[in-house]
């Protein structure tokens, strides 16, 4: 698991450099910070960072999602994930997890604020199976178009 750290590092970099889908940030009510892709496609991901938790314990998340269509005011998604701690030692995998997401566009014609409810089940690796709900609001950016500079 110790070359899994480095790996996952390697990775969040990697997915830094260059990206051309649209990103959304989340905060959520218990300390939880989410950053994913586009939901607009059929498939998203999404990261989450659990703050309230010793750097060396901090509990990160990644989901893939199934997004379904979106209404005129919500958006339906469900999901798969790994919830682990990449800085512990020994590193370790906390639970895997099942979130579904209601994402609520209160404003009809602005869809780049969502209210998000996410109900989870999580099946812990050293215990039984417990559901997280989690509470937040999402913003969503504009994709960059890249224009080439003709001088």
């Amino acid at each position: 698991m110790k070359n899994f750290k480095h790996i996952f590092i390697i990775i969040l970099l990697c997915l830094g450099f260059e990206s051309y889908s649209q990103i959304a940030v989340t905060g959520y009510s218990n300390y939880a910070l989410g950053l994913n892709t586009s939901k607009e496609k059929v498939i998203s991901f999404e990261m989450k960072i659990f703050t309230n938790h010793y750097v060396e314990d901090i509990p990160i998340e990644g989901n893939v999602f199934y997004n379904f269509k979106t209404k005129e005011y919500h958006r339906f998604s469900i999901g798969l994930g790994i919830n682990l701690s990449p800085f512990s030692s020994p590193d370790q995998v906390n639970s895997f997890v099942i979130p579904i997401v209601l994402e609520i566009f209160p404003i009809k014609d602005f869809k780049k604020i969502a209210i998000v409810f996410e109900l989870t089940p999580e099946l812990r690796i050293e215990d039984d199976v417990n559901i997280r709900s989690l509470f937040g609001i999402r913003y969503t950016f504009d994709k960059k178009i890249a224009q080439n500079f003709n001088p």
